[in-house]
């Protein structure tokens, strides 16, 4: 039926707020993110069961009642992310049997259907979860990322300073493709970032003669940085050249061209080879490592990390498999534009925030106060993320057990394990010694064995002679034979030396002359005394290997004893880790909330000292320490631990298992941080679902017959009906004007008075704070350097006294004070808004349908539709109830671009003076330099501040036109469904006959109704149950399906016109039929019958069959 024309009316208002919108906007449109996670992450239904018990459907007025189980229902109320998951699948699924189904007819109707179908398959991906990841230089970041990814090398390094590397981006690689299991994306800057870039450093590189600076040699200065980095990409220019060269033919040189604004896309199958091709572009030593194969002439000279803008990975890391997107972010500022923007928006944008820094600096420099800095801590209030904070504490290996025990008070746990290692220590040292002694002792032994061996040489020649009948005689004695107790080393240096003279002469002298009072040797004695010897030599060997035994048995004592001490230090280890790490804990989560809470107070004095009270707290900061998660990490330990790391010399003790490094702690809080945003999605899917399929039910329910209503009845019911929907969309109207005027007035309560009771103070501190930047050292000026390259820079840089920003210190009176305000309007007063407004909207809906209801109940109109309707409400309502979580979502990245548009205003209104002072050389310049700087902020205080209001008022003013085009846009779609929906099933259409739904369409609405009828058994599944067996309306379906074609298969034309005339017959039977029952709670398929309650079908089919 159309729409009243009030109706069009209505459209023409909702088209021309959409036009404004859009015009505000300038026309962009917010891109959808190139990489999010697809369906792929999500388990099939299959292979998941869900034990348990699903909360039911909530009790109610309208609750379906009968055997309907209601699956889709009770998991749109589920909040167990699997199931949804699960769910969520199964609708997908049945999604493209909708459209199948579908598609076998053309009609505005189901082009319509179709085209939701389609919109809806493309929403199943949720939106990706950005954890940005900062810290400063030698925290262990780019360790702490390879670890949380299983790898032991993978993201990229750059070997020169920190100001140099590109944001990182690693995300889930979804593609099944086995060459590509490893992507990468290195996306280089713009032409005319680079020349801008250029600009900057040439700024930096040439001295007030315009030639390069002799400070170039340094390659710590700023002119050092500068140099490295255009030689890196123009190694051929000569300092004379890059003197007189301008950054525009630079810019166009071809091999700079050829890679400017390009995207280079790298895959592998191993984490190896795509980090090493990867070093190939972002460090400047791969050029002569890197694979030769992936050498091209253009390309040996020149080096591309200056050019660099993101790099993105994709890896199948299981922590980022539930859609986290870890961005490796610079620690410091960057005299590039186009990076220091692309991580100014991942800052924006991100869901999680982890802070890195070694555990040795994390407490002792009060890392959770100090590392963040008040301007970091008050942009957390601005964008509302302190509770996405997490800490990570690095390094926890690098530890003194001594120095942990004493400052840690762990001497009274650890002294009986430590008493015990050094009674081992003593062991070992004592069983040492036994094995030196034992040593000693076989060095004697062999030394008698010497000896044995020296003298049967002797025998075994005497033996030779008397053979020879020669007289021979016994030895004297042998000179070389010490005395015991001697020296063995030195005993064997003496025979070394006397060794020569002993065998020249010894035998010779002693045998060939016989004396007056020798007896000469007989045979039988020489035998004897030569059998002698070597028994002696055979106990002596056999007593040396004793000995070899005894130290071996020592040997293995000592191993055992080194074994057991090295486990009670790793013991030892393992607690003062612990302990350390429990106390890092609980320090950074107290400094943190002490942190928050200093600068609650600071901002309370700033907006009213007098009614400041500090025993007051603004909100309960020991559930901000308790809520902060901190994690204290191992990388190496993790890795080692995990086989990796092999060419490494680290070992691990202090950490009994993986578990212990917490890097698996730290990858399921990855994944937990989806979980939020996932179980929110797919419940927003599901309900979407939901609506559809009653919409369909009706629409596939109504062959354009359906109403008994006369057309009197009808135009009174029609009226009514309208009258209800008329008074439904006023209210609807009335709701959103009046939240939309709440969030107006907070935000001029909250945000915009504070600004303007803020602002005289900001104008009058702008010239003291334009002095201090050029006062004397001693009162916290800067070096002139310093204050050149920061005008430079436009007021921002970064150097070893630290980051400086000249434009957010001018804002900063107007940003302490206006902290808390914002804080209080977005994150408190917005939510609440909106959460009121969902409430009223939901019972407005309510009333509305037990309106409708009460009276098509009197009049017993379509009682089966009501059925549905009944369902639809429920779901109509959970949208609603959703809501405010979309609207928050979309507003916090409005309001967190409009908290960053103070800044850029003043800086533009600061460029001349930046200007002015940069073009200042030669004697005085510094002078001068102070004197322009005062000067022109003297000069524009009292309107830049004034710039920046309305700026921020603008972008304010467009975030609320935004909201009330979101809350427009879904209110509008939930009324259009409701009167779509609502018209059809309770007032109908026309009785026209030459208006008749076509056969084929006919045909067509069946298999989708009968789909429909078994869609709800799609989801049991995911809620761990199974579906019902033998739905009867299911099997009448088949049967009457059936028929229907057994009735339509016929040879001949006639008895195909018969069959035919039969059929619709039919068909208007069933319909009459449906239009006498007064009510029923069960949904029942127009199109589905029994033999019992329809036996007028029954006859004419039998008649037909029979024909």
């Amino acid at each position: 039926m159309p729409r009243p024309k009030r109706r069009a009316t209505r459209a023409s208002v909702k088209r021309e707020l959409s036009a404004e919108f859009d015009a505000s906007n300038n026309g962009n449109v917010k891109p959808e993110p190139s990489d999010e996670s697809s369906l792929s992450q999500f388990p099939s239904r299959d292979s998941i069961t869900v034990a348990g018990a699903t909360p039911a459907l909530q009790p109610g007025d309208d609750e379906p009642s009968g055997t309907n189980t209601n699956y889709l229902e009770r998991l749109c109320n589920d909040s167990t992310l699997q199931s949804l998951e699960t769910g969520l699948s199964a609708a997908t699924y049945l999604l493209d049997q909708l459209q199948d189904t579908l598609s076998t007819y053309e009609s505005p109707d189901v082009d319509s259907w179709v085209k939701t179908i389609l919109d809806l398959k493309a929403r199943t991906a949720p939106k990706r979860t950005v954890v940005g990841v900062v810290g400063n230089t030698g925290a262990g970041k780019s360790s702490v990322i390879n670890a949380l990814l299983d790898e032991e090398r993978l993201l990229p390094t750059n070997c020169l300073r920190a100001c140099t590397a590109s944001p990182t981006e690693i995300s889930f690689n979804h593609s099944d493709n086995p060459r590509e299991l490893y992507r990468a994306e290195i996306e280089f800057i713009s032409a005319e970032d680079w020349i801008r870039e250029l600009q900057v450093l040439f700024s930096d590189l040439l001295d007030g003669s315009g030639q390069v600076s002799r400070e170039a040699t340094r390659t710590d200065s700023d002119a050092g940085i500068a140099y490295a980095k255009v030689k890196a990409v123009y190694p051929q220019k000569t300092r004379e050249m890059l003197a007189t060269a301008k950054p525009e033919d630079l810019a166009r040189e071809p091999a700079v061209r050829a890679i400017l604004g390009t995207t280079k896309k790298l895959q592998e199958t191993e984490a190896k080879k795509l980090y090493h091709r990867m070093q190939h572009y972002v460090d400047s030593k791969e050029k002569d490592t890197g694979p030769v194969d992936h050498k091209k002439k253009v390309d040996v000279a020149m080096e591309y990390w200056p050019l660099i803008k993101v790099v993105r990975i994709f890896t199948k890391a299981h922590a980022l498999s539930t859609g986290a997107v870890i961005v490796d972010l610079p620690g410091v500022q960057d005299s590039n534009a186009a990076r220091a923007a692309v991580a100014a928006n991942y800052m924006k944008s991100c869901t999680g925030l982890w802070i890195v820094a070694p555990i040795t600096r994390a407490v002792d420099d009060k890392t959770a106060k100090s590392l963040l800095g008040d301007t970091f801590k008050r942009q957390l209030k601005y964008d509302g993320t302190y509770s996405a904070v997490s800490f990570i504490c690095s390094k926890t290996d690098d530890i003194s057990i001594t120095e942990a025990a004493e400052s840690l008070g762990l001497e009274d746990e650890i002294s009986e394990s430590w008493e015990a290692a050094e009674e081992l220590k003593k062991n070992r040292v004592a069983l040492e010694s036994k094995i030196n002694d034992i040593r000693k002792t076989k060095v004697m032994l062999s030394e008698q064995i010497d000896e044995c061996e020296a003298e049967s040489d002797i025998w075994e020649d005497l033996q030779s002679q008397i053979s020879n009948g020669e007289a021979v005689y016994a030895p004297s004695a042998n000179p070389r034979k010490r005395k015991r107790g001697g020296s063995p080393l030195s005993s064997l240096k003496s025979d070394a030396d006397n060794q020569d003279a002993y065998d020249s002469s010894s035998s010779d002298k002693e045998n060939s002359q016989p004396e007056p009072n020798r007896k000469p040797l007989t045979e039988e004695e020489i035998e004897e005394k030569i059998s002698a010897l070597r028994t002696q030599r055979k106990n002596i060997r056999g007593e040396r290997r004793s000995l070899d035994s005894k130290i071996a048995g020592l040997r293995q004592e000592i191993e055992k004893v080194k074994n057991e001490r090295e486990k009670i230090l790793a013991d030892v280890k393992a607690i003062c880790i612990q302990g350390r790490n429990s106390y890092s804990r609980g320090a950074i989560k107290q400094d943190f909330a002490m942190g928050i809470k200093e600068l609650d107070q600071e901002n309370a004095i700033e907006e009213n000292d007098e009614t400041f009270d500090p025993d007051e707290d603004t909100r309960d900061y020991d559930e901000v320490a308790r809520s902060l998660p901190v994690f204290c990490v191992s990388s190496r330990a993790y890795q080692k631990l995990s086989g990796r790391l092999e060419k490494d010399d680290f070992q691990s003790p202090g950490f009994l298992s993986v578990e212990d490094t917490e890097i698996p702690q730290l990858q399921d809080h990855a994944k937990k941080l989806t979980e939020a945003g996932r179980t929110s999605h797919c419940r927003r899917f599901l309900n979407d679902i939901s609506q559809l399929l009653n919409s369909m039910k009706l629409w596939s329910g109504d062959d354009g017959t359906g109403s008994t209503l006369t057309d009197s009845e009808k135009r009174l019911e029609e009226q009514h009906l309208q009258k209800l929907l008329t008074h439904l969309e006023e209210e609807l109207e009335a709701l959103v004007k009046s939240s939309l005027d709440l969030i107006r007035k907070s935000l001029q309560e909250h945000i915009f008075e504070n600004i303007n009771m803020s602002m005289p103070s900001a104008i009058e501190a702008a010239p003291d704070t334009a002095y201090s930047w050029g006062a004397h050292r001693s009162e916290g000026g800067l070096f002139w350097a310093t204050y050149k390259a920061t005008v430079r820079r436009q007021g921002v840089y970064s150097g070893a006294s630290g980051p400086r920003d000249f434009n957010q210190e001018l804002f900063d009176p107007i940003s302490r004070n206006l902290a808390t305000g914002w804080e209080r309007a977005f994150q408190r007063r917005l939510p609440a808004i909106l959460e009121t407004f969902a409430k009223e909207t939901a019972v407005k809906l309510q009333q509305f349908h037990q309106a409708a209801k009460a009276r098509a109940e009197q009049r017993h109109t379509n009682i089966t539709g009501l059925v549905t309707l009944s369902s639809q409400i429920l779901a109509h309502i959970r949208t609603v109830q959703e809501l405010p979580a979309i609207i928050r979502s979309n507003v916090t990245e409005l309001q967190r671009e409009a908290s960053r548009q103070f800044t850029p205003v003043i800086c533009n209104a600061m460029t001349e003076a930046y200007t002015t002072c940069t073009n200042e050389h030669g004697q005085g310049s510094y002078a001068r330099m102070k004197e322009a700087m005062i000067n022109h902020v003297d000069y524009t205080r009292h309107s830049m501040f004034l710039q920046a209001a309305e700026v921020v008022r603008g972008q304010l003013d467009t975030m609320c036109r935004a909201v009330m085009h979101d809350i427009t846009e879904s209110m509008q779609a939930v009324f259009d469904t409701i009167y779509t929906d609502y018209m059809r099933t309770l007032v109908g259409t026309e009785v026209d006959r030459s208006k008749k739904i076509s056969r084929q369409e006919l045909d067509m609405r069946k298999r989708v109704n009968k789909l429909l009828l078994r869609s709800d058994k799609m989801f049991a599944p995911a809620l761990g149950e199974s579906a019902s067996e033998g739905d009867p309306m299911e099997s009448i379906a088949d049967e009457a399906v059936t028929n229907n074609a057994e009735a339509c298969d016929a040879s001949d034309a006639d008895a195909e016109e018969q069959k035919e005339v039969l059929s619709h017959e039919a068909d208007d039977l069933v319909q009459a039929h449906i239009r006498e029952q007064d009510s029923t709670d069960d949904v029942v398929d127009p199109f589905i019958s029994e033999d019992e309650e329809f036996p007028d079908l029954m006859d004419l089919v039998k008649k037909e069959r029979r024909s």
